[in-house]
């Protein structure tokens, strides 16, 4: 019962079946003892309380346990950070998610670009697709290395020509694949335009806007883009087999300022954000949002757009701005949550989970091994912490 952090009594109070919360106590323990994970961390915080805190495994191979105050790569559960930090500068009247993104990066070019705003970008109907992006730049790259090797042009002005082909601005210059607003296609590189918004708009880093208004108001003392070097040890890491690779056990990810993935964050320090939100962004007295900012942020700004392919399958359109809305779908977090809720996911096993209808946070990092897995067994997870919910 050492996960479980209520007692009976509490529990009765809580509205929490205690027997069915220690199946989720068991099936994390399950799940390690099979070497489907190296680690899980679990957090779930429910009406003003904790009523489950879990960490299983290894904090590296070979090593001893998970350690409680790990701190993990959240990888895209950093959007919903950067579209808050965007969202505190539209109340401070130095932004608007109505803008054209043309008029902000005018490098942004083509045909029908001048129709992308700044709130396709955070909901991912921009017209631009990170898949249909990679091939092209793919092809181009393919065909620049075959003739600059047929040339015998030097090695040096090789590589910088091929590194030339993936920058930020030939990114920019790629073709619409839909008009904005009619079709769902995560876009990564929009955070990152939306983190350079940030900066150019305040003066300073992403990372330092972040943190005053965001993590020192809320005493998040362990979240960070640029990892201190005296908490690395914090960090845990995994077989370099395992998804993502070297890379998620790398320096390189501790250090990474992405927008779209970057942020690394303790679990404890991701309830905090979380219960910001619940508590209509505000926690322990201090105001972080308005309301009506959380109500545009995880409401469903992609009414009407159609399902659309990606990550192997069909999915649904349904997304707020830095936010994956539950609305009427069936997604990959199980099938219990409500209507209202919303997370979002992380690559390698991150996981934020908001729902006002059951007053319930829950931050997950669940360790995956495989490229394609929708979560391994996180859904599974999901289900089980519902149905202890009376």
């Amino acid at each position: 019962m050492n996960s479980i952090k209520i007692n009976s009594a509490e529990a009765q109070t809580l509205g929490v079946n205690l027997p069915n919360l220690q199946n989720l106590d068991t099936f994390c323990q399950r799940v390690i003892d099979e070497k489907l994970h190296p680690y899980i961390a679990f957090r779930v915080w429910r009406k003003d309380a904790l009523i489950f805190g879990g960490d299983y495994g290894t904090h590296s191979p070979g090593g001893g346990p998970l350690r409680p105050d790990a701190i993990f790569p959240l990888q895209s559960v950093t959007k919903a950070f950067v579209a808050t930090c965007a969202a505190i500068l539209q109340e401070q009247g130095k932004l608007n998610f109505f803008e054209r993104v043309q008029d902000r990066f005018p490098e942004f070019a083509g045909e029908n670009k001048d129709n992308v705003l700044i709130w396709h970008l955070l909901s991912h109907v921009s017209g631009m697709d990170d898949d249909d992006i990679e091939k092209k730049l793919n092809e181009k790259y393919e065909f620049v290395k075959a003739l600059a090797e047929k040339f015998e042009i030097p090695e040096e002005t090789k590589e910088k020509m091929l590194d030339e082909i993936w920058s930020v601005e030939n990114t920019l210059k790629m073709p619409l694949t839909a008009l904005p607003g009619t079709k769902y296609s995560y876009w990564g590189m929009g955070y990152h335009l939306i983190k350079l918004l940030v900066e150019r708009i305040s003066g300073g880093t992403l990372e330092e806007f972040a943190k005053k208004y965001i993590f020192d108001p809320l005493g998040m003392n362990d979240t960070y883009w640029f990892l201190p070097e005296e908490k690395r040890e914090r960090f845990p890491t995994c077989d370099p087999a395992f998804k993502g690779g070297e890379w998620m056990n790398s320096v390189g990810m501790m250090t990474d300022d992405g927008a779209g993935g970057g942020l690394k964050a303790s679990l404890d320090d991701l309830i905090k954000f979380g219960r910001m939100y619940l508590n209509m962004g505000t926690l322990d007295g201090v105001r972080i949002i308005s309301p009506a900012t959380v109500k545009l942020l995880t409401r469903d700004a992609n009414k009407g757009v159609p399902e659309s392919f990606w990550l192997g399958r069909w999915l649904s359109a349904s997304w707020g701005l830095g936010w994956d809305v539950k609305g009427d779908k069936i997604d990959d977090l199980g099938m219990l949550h409500s209507a209202s809720s919303y997370n979002h996911g992380g690559y390698g096993g991150a996981r934020l989970l908001i729902d006002p209808e059951y007053d319930l946070v829950t931050a997950i990092y669940m360790r995956e091994q495989r490229e394609i897995s929708f979560y391994d067994n996180m859904n599974y997870a999901a289900d089980i912490l519902y149905s202890a919910l009376n």
